[in-house]
C-alpha cells in the first residue's frame, strides 16, 4: 500500500511506495542485498574503505557513495572518483549489478509518480548539466537522479540528520534491503514531521531530506539492514541556473552579477518556487500532464 504525508494544505511533502508487484521482485530484493552484503564483506578483506566511509555523520555503518556531485569546495561538477583500486572496482561492480539497476529505475518511478513537477524540473535541469559537461556519467541509464549511496551495513541505521548538501526543496529516494523484523526495527523518523513509520524491505521513501531531519530506528541483534538511496546536490542546479558557472567567475562581469541576483532572488522566493513543484492530493491526476 502507498502512503502519502500531507500537510495543513494536502500538499504531498513525503511518501512511502510499496514495492511493485511483479512476481521476481521478491529476489530482485534478496540478490541486491546479497550484492551490498558481499561488497561489504569483499571491502573488509581487502581494506578498501578507510574509517570516513565506515563512521561518518549518518551513523556508523559502510556507506559507499557514487554518481555526480558539486559542493565541497569544487570549482565545478564532477564524477566520484575513488582513488583505491579495490575500492573502485567495488564500487563498479555494485553500479552494474541488475538488481541494483531495477531498484534504481524503481525508486526514479517513484520520484515521477509522487512529484511530476518537481521530476520534470530535474530532467530539465540535469539533462542540460549533462549536455553541457560529456565526461559526467550517470549511474544508471534508467534513473533521473545523478548520485547513491549504498549503505552496506551490518546494521545500516542513520542517526539524526538533515542531507546539506541536498536540492533544499529536492526529494531523495531510500530502499532498505536485508533481512530484519521491520515491525521491531528500521523503522523511519521523519523528526522534522513528528512520525515514526514502519519501513519493510523493498519499500521506497521519497523525503525532501535536506529539509526534513530523519533517522532510523535500529534494527535487532543477529539481523541485517543494508539500503540504497539516490539523491542529487543542489549545487548541481544553481550551477546550471548560473549559466555553467561558478558565483564568484559570474560576479566578475556586470552582466554575471545582473544574472546571479535574478537566480537567487530571496531565500522565501526561492523556496516558494521549490514549492510549488510540489503536488497536491487533488492535482496530482493533473500534475501528469506534461504542459501542467
Amino acid at each position: 500500500m502507498n502512503v502519502f504525508f500531507v500537510d495543513a494544505d494536502d500538499v504531498i511533502v513525503s511518501a512511502l511506495i510499496d514495492r511493485p508487484q511483479c512476481s521476481d521482485w521478491p529476489k530482485v530484493l534478496d540478490e541486491a542485498a546479497r550484492c551490498l552484503r558481499v561488497s561489504r564483506v569483499i571491502g573488509t578483506q581487502q581494506t578498501a574503505f578507510s574509517k570516513a566511509f565506515t563512521v561518518h555523520r549518518r551513523g556508523e555503518f559502510l556507506a559507499i557513495p557514487v554518481g555526480v556531485s558539486m559542493g565541497g569546495g569544487q570549482v565545478k561538477p564532477g564524477n566520484l572518483v575513488h582513488q583505491v583500486y579495490a575500492r573502485r572496482r567495488i564500487a563498479q561492480s555494485i553500479l552494474r549489478n541488475r538488481a541494483i539497476r531495477r531498484i534504481a529505475g524503481y525508486q526514479s518511478s517513484a520520484f515521477a509518480f509522487v512529484a511530476p513537477k518537481l521530476f520534470r524540473r530535474y530532467s530539465t535541469d540535469l539533462s542540460a548539466l549533462f549536455e553541457h559537461h560529456k565526461e559526467l556519467k550517470w549511474n544508471f541509464d534508467n534513473s533521473i537522479f545523478p548520485a547513491a549511496s549504498f549503505n552496506c551495513g551490518p546494521q545500516s541505521a542513520s542517526i539524526q540528520h538533515f542531507d546539506h548538501n541536498n536540492l533544499s526543496f529536492g526529494l531523495c529516494a531510500l530502499t532498505p534491503l536485508g533481512n530484519f523484523d521491520w515491525t521491531k526495527g528500521g523503522h523511519l523518523v521523519l523528526h522534522s514531521l513528528k512520525l515514526v513509520v514502519e519501513f519493510p524491505p523493498g519499500t521506497t521513501a521519497l523525503l525532501p531530506s535536506a529539509a526534513v531531519e530523519h533517522s532510523n530506528i535500529p534494527v535487532q541483534a543477529g539481523e541485517d539492514r543494508m539500503s540504497m538511496a539516490q539523491y542529487a546536490a543542489g549545487g548541481l542546479f544553481r550551477w546550471v541556473a548560473y549559466g555553467f558557472k561558478t558565483a564568484s567567475s559570474l560576479s566578475s562581469t556586470a552582466a554575471g552579477r545582473a544574472r546571479k541576483v535574478a537566480v537567487d532572488r530571496g531565500v522565501d522566493e526561492r523556496w516558494e518556487d521549490g514549492l510549488h513543484l510540489y503536488s497536491t492530493l487533488d492535482s496530482l491526476a493533473g500534475d501528469y500532464d506534461i504542459g501542467s
